[in-house]
């Protein structure tokens, strides 16, 4: 396991970086503080929307607040691209773009609608990126005291265990998550013709959850539309390092800096799990 030393990808800067299990306590102290104390005793002035349908509490604000102080201080000079900070500042997104500096990407609270609604269903995520590359991954389920971490190059650890994905069940043993929203029609129909071939859908309204399901086995696969870089850079790494394949269905691979798509993202704990879905599940040649 990947501690008790500091990361070897980039420059000076990077090379300070704390070991990545002094990160996951790190994050685990302040979700369990920020968002865990919090969870289920909101009051109504505590919740609003930053857009219609899209929720915010005081304790995703808080959760983020305290970790770019505890993670600006573990990696001096970094750069913090939170949800929350983004949402009131898009700009923040450039620093991604340019790879110049350390960035971590925070998502405070993933899966709010679940936290507003007093649903044990959310986590708390992070990502370090450098030039341009994720490099270290965080999931943390506070409900469950449950923590995902990941090192390019070092594995993935689930509650302190290397997760190395097994053999791929059979297609209509894979259970998984579609994330589609209505938004490519033509898909949706095609996969409600098909759903008879896999095994069970879930919706966690979680991203951050549904990678540890997959890395645990109970989940095979999710699709996703929105691939904002905080819900899935943390899950992108650690499902990788676990042997777990992703790809956009007409086969280019996940970006950080491409939020929405035309062709949407499949997560799959394996490749071949992968091409089964996107020829069985979504009809489509594997010409590609």
């Amino acid at each position: 396991m990947p501690i008790g030393g500091p990361f070897s990808f980039g420059g000076l800067i990077l090379s300070r970086a704390p070991d990545i299990s002094v990160v996951a306590d790190a994050i685990r102290a302040v979700s369990r503080a920020e968002a865990l104390s919090r969870f289920q005793g909101l009051a109504a002035h505590e919740i609003s929307e930053k857009s219609p349908g899209d929720l915010v509490t005081i304790a995703d604000l808080e959760t983020e607040r305290a970790l770019e102080r505890v993670l600006g201080g573990l990696l001096p000079g970094s750069v913090m691209v939170g949800e929350e900070a983004v949402a009131e500042k898009p700009a923040l997104l450039e620093a991604l773009q340019t790879g110049k500096t350390p960035c971590w990407i925070i998502d405070p609270i993933d899966g709010t609608i679940n936290y507003a609604h007093g649903v044990p269903l959310f986590a708390t995520m992070v990502a370090l990126v450098d030039g341009g590359e994720v490099v270290a991954g965080w999931i943390y389920d506070p409900v469950h005291d449950l923590m995902a971490m990941a090192e390019k190059g070092g594995g993935a650890y689930l509650d302190g265990r290397r997760v190395e994905l097994g053999p791929e069940p059979e297609l209509a043993r894979l259970s998984g998550c579609l994330h589609l929203g209505g938004y490519d029609k033509d898909l949706t129909a095609t996969a409600a013709r098909n759903f008879d071939k896999v095994g069970p859908l879930f919706v966690l309204h979680t991203a951050g959850l549904e990678y540890q399901q997959m890395l645990n086995g109970r989940l095979h696969y999710a699709l996703y539309l929105r691939t904002n870089p905080w819900d899935h850079a943390p899950g992108q790494l650690l499902l990788t390092e676990a042997g777990g394949h992703t790809a956009r269905l007409d086969g280019s691979a996940y970006d950080i800096n491409v939020t929405m798509h035309s062709s949407p993202m499949i997560a799959a704990v394996g490749e071949g799990a992968w091409w089964n879905l996107r020829e069985q599940l979504f009809g489509m040649k594997n010409d590609i």
